[in-house]
């Protein structure tokens, strides 16, 4: 049937093919959108329909993923938020309802190698454990002893003058026992798997051209195949693409989301190399972790400016990290862990994090515009978050608990809060 859109912008008068109506149109299958979908799918009768433009899941921010799941936030509302993610992630099976998942955990313990005084360490390990995370204060003859191949300077590097560097060694260090990592794009296959499970339609190669509106109230999108959804809430869960989005409905003009271009090295590892716990390192403000198979390590950039390049255009960007950042961070890690054998061959991938200028906390819940919702600028933290967002934003629209619930406020990252308090950047 055909039919006269009334409101779409500037396209107003084009004829689209009519599609049945739905109750939630979710933009975006990565491990957010497909989070937010099977959440909500699980606890109610709604009709939902996610879209996304690319060929199938964890193509987008989610498949660049570092894929660690830890719990050290400057928040504690976001500490039993990461914590809540970090349970269903370590029963996945139970948590997705599939017999045989394709994700599994694997619990490597994370070291943050960060200068804090003893009262800091203090506070640190009381809002976390009050939290509910199993942490540990080490000292530096604790680390040494399990991992001797590790060096643990604290003083920040200017990798402009590294051949001026001083090193100053830490006393103490806070460990967080239970952290790891899971695969992104089994985890993001595994949701879709779960939410078509629960009567979800996921729709891959399927982009949304632009948002419909009808008196200034969001009613529904017009897919790129010329096609007009009609329903009650869009869910703008489109990551780096998410500002386009936005800008079609005429939304979110308070926070500055900017798709950045993060670079991540992938280091061949052998078997007789250490097995080091997932390390965050204060002197570089980057972080290195073991793959699952045990056989590479993985390297995120140190986070100089250079070397986080923002982004217009999510869909052109070089997804191979620059050559002066692969020899800084590895000159980086070989500072952290002198004890380790620093050959072997070397790759790299790159992706985008849309990191929230202000305090690199998300935007999660109504926007200013009726009928939209906002799951955006997650800031390289949304694997880590993702069951945990996908339960707020769910538990806030259908009024229904469900297991691995976090216990804190839905509205929390709401488009009016005032900004969080953050320690900045990926660490947040």
């Amino acid at each position: 049937m055909l039919i006269r859109r009334r409101d779409v912008g500037k396209t107003c008068d084009m004829e689209s093919t009519q599609r049945a109506d739905v109750d939630v149109v979710v933009i975006g299958a990565g491990i957010i959108g497909s989070s937010v979908a099977y959440q909500i799918a699980r606890r109610s009768h709604m009709k939902i329909l996610v879209v996304d433009k690319a060929a199938g899941p964890a193509t987008g921010s989610t498949g660049a993923s570092v894929a660690i799941s830890r719990c050290r936030y400057t928040v504690p509302e976001v500490v039993r938020l990461a914590y809540c993610s970090q349970l269903a992630y370590r029963s996945w099976s139970e948590f997705t309802g599939l017999p045989k998942p394709i994700s599994d955990y694997t619990e490597l313990g994370a070291l943050w190698i960060f200068d804090r005084t003893a009262d800091q360490l203090a506070a640190e390990y009381k809002r976390l454990q009050s939290n509910g995370v199993a942490v540990e204060i080490l000292s530096a003859s604790d680390v040494l002893d399990r991992w001797p191949e590790l060096d643990l300077c604290v003083e920040p590097i200017d990798f402009e003058a590294l051949n001026k560097h001083q090193c100053r060694q830490g006393k103490s260090f806070l460990y967080e026992i239970e952290a790891g990592i899971a695969d992104p794009a089994g985890a993001n296959a595994d949701l879709i798997a779960a939410s078509k499970k629960e009567k979800v339609e996921v729709l891959f190669g399927v982009g949304v051209a632009d948002v419909v509106t009808d008196e200034g109230r969001v009613t529904g999108v017009l897919l790129d195949s010329g096609e007009e959804v009609r329903c009650g809430l869009v869910i703008n869960a489109a990551g780096p693409w998410c500002n386009q989005i936005n800008e079609k409905a005429g939304a979110q003009r308070r926070w500055t989301l900017t798709p950045t271009r993060v670079q991540l090295v992938l280091r061949e590892w052998a078997e007789t190399d250490p097995r080091l716990p997932i390390t965050f390192d204060g002197s570089t403000d980057g972080c290195y972790r073991l793959e699952r198979s045990g056989q590479q390590i993985l390297l995120v950039s140190p986070e100089v400016p250079r070397f986080m390049e923002p982004t217009n255009d999510p869909d052109n960007f070089s997804t191979y990290p620059d050559r002066e950042c692969v020899e800084t961070t590895l000159a980086a890690f070989q500072h952290r862990a002198p004890g380790v054998r620093h050959v072997g061959t070397t790759t790299g991938t790159c992706g985008l994090y849309t990191i929230n200028e202000q305090d690199s906390h998300p935007i999660v819940g109504p926007s200013e515009i009726p009928g939209l919702w906002l799951v955006n600028g997650f800031s390289g933290h949304g694997f880590k978050l993702a069951p945990g967002i996908g339960a707020m934003v769910a538990r806030a629209i259908t009024g229904a608990e469900a297991p691995f619930d976090p216990d804190i406020p839905d509205d929390l990252f709401s488009i009016e809060r005032t900004p969080l308090a953050t320690s900045g950047g990926v660490f947040a």
